[in-house]
């Protein structure tokens, strides 16, 4: 009897008790689901994830921000008075090796703003400076963004997020018109001109607003025109890929407490790759709890797959009796058997991929829904935990099936032939 029809044998025997088979196989297939679904669903986060932090200039940077206070534990301490300036990111930016470039930022103040074609609207709007657009990845749509003369010169332009251009101009052309800014409600207007539209972005996860409903001016005419204030509440830097976040933290801490007497205590900073580290061990803790749920599934389901084969030996045994008299080896009913045990599995673990590809997808459309955090959630089932899934499966039925098989292919041909099942 030759392999190949050993193992047609094998699988007949599955299709002629279907429903036992499918029962067999139901473990296995839960086991693979579940796992399959967790892994394309975290993935799938970790997509949206980096995403978002593209959207704020990805995961190469460090935002500075300014502490107000010295703390321990929930006590102040002492408050400081040291804070940044656009002088700083200058010095940054040319004195420090691995920065790419650094660039002072007024985080959003809430402004009232009015054109010719609407009433006063309640918008965001951000002091920035001319590599805003560039550390951030945000490209003109139309115009141009802020030049280094307009930050010089405290120019009073500004660039539009598109839905405030919508909402502002009504679908005509913003470029070239006013707009009259103001943070205080009664303090004068600014008249500032649109110098440019900048490309649509969404919504951020982190600041939990839309990055498209924003008004941007040079941060020398906020400072100067609408808030009166000369500080900056962060600076953003950039730094090469591969560069040890800390260094590059060392080299600016460095350089700040040389332009501010020696003091540092006012200087707090935010590393995206650290949130990124924890997102990714908090996944990996997750994985492997329910991954070992999912194996222990697994596991009993094995033992039923030994249950069903040790119950197809018996079935068989007159029939192994018949076979090993008319010639077959013990290797051939070894296979035999064995091929039962490894279909089984592996039913088990192709019908687990479909339907952990089915499951994922439904459990993304339920927390759309639910928790409307963003519009689309991602499903990423990769080929590796594909390729994966098939082999464990494989791996399973060897384990389990190759005691029934052994014990099938020692059984001596007359004590077959004698007993009557």
């Amino acid at each position: 009897m030759k392999l190949y029809d050993a193992i047609i044998v094998g699988i007949t025997h599955l299709f002629q008790n279907w429903l036992r088979a499918g029962l067999s196989i139901l473990g296995i297939f839960i086991g693979v689901v579940s796992v399959l679904c967790m892994i394309a669903i975290g993935d799938g986060a970790k997509l949206i994830i980096a995403d978002d932090l593209e959207k704020l200039g990805g995961a190469n940077q460090v935002k500075f921000r300014t502490l107000k206070g010295v703390w321990k534990g929930r006590h102040l301490i002492r408050a400081t008075t040291e804070r940044y300036t656009l002088e700083d990111a200058y010095a940054i930016e040319a004195e420090c090796p691995h920065v790419l470039f650094a660039f002072p930022k007024i985080d959003r103040y809430q402004a009232f703003v009015t054109s010719q074609y609407t009433g006063q609207a309640r918008l965001s709007i951000e002091g920035v400076t001319a590599n805003y657009a560039q550390g951030v990845h945000w490209d003109v749509q139309h115009g141009r963004f802020f030049k280094e003369n307009d930050i010089d010169n405290a120019a009073q332009v500004c660039v539009l997020g598109p839905e405030v251009a919508a909402d502002l101009f009504r679908g005509t052309s913003p470029l070239g018109q006013e707009v009259k800014i103001r943070i205080y409600s009664r303090q004068p207007p600014v008249r500032c001109r649109v110098v440019g539209i900048m490309a649509p972005k969404g919504k951020s996860l982190r600041i939990n607003q839309s990055l498209d409903n924003l008004i941007c001016v040079p941060l020398t005419m906020f400072q100067q025109r609408l808030s009166g204030n000369h500080h900056v509440q962060s600076i953003i830097v950039f730094f090469h890929k591969d560069t040890d976040v800390y260094k590059v933290i060392d080299s600016v801490k460095r350089v700040l407490r040389k332009r501010h007497r020696g003091t540092d205590n006012f200087i707090g900073y935010w590393i995206p790759k650290r949130s990124i580290r924890r997102l990714e061990h908090i996944e990996k803790v997750i994985k492997i709890a329910l991954g070992s749920i999912a194996g222990f599934s697994v596991f009993v389901s094995g033992i039923g797959i030994m249950n069903i084969c040790l119950v197809s030996v018996g079935e068989k045994t007159r029939e192994i009796g018949l076979r090993k008299s008319v010639g077959a080896r013990c290797v051939d009913i070894f296979y035999q058997f064995l091929t039962e045990s490894i279909c089984l599995c592996l039913c088990g673990g192709v019908l687990g991929i479909m339907g952990g590809w089915l499951a994922a997808h439904s459990m993304a459309w339920v927390a759309v829904r639910i928790v409307p955090i963003v519009d689309v959630w991602p499903v990423v089932l990769s080929v590796r935990w594909i390729v994966i899934s098939v082999l464990f499966s494989i791996f399973m039925g060897i384990t389990f099936g190759v005691y029934p098989a052994i014990r099938a292919s020692r059984m001596a041909p007359i004590d077959a032939l004698r007993t009557e099942t």
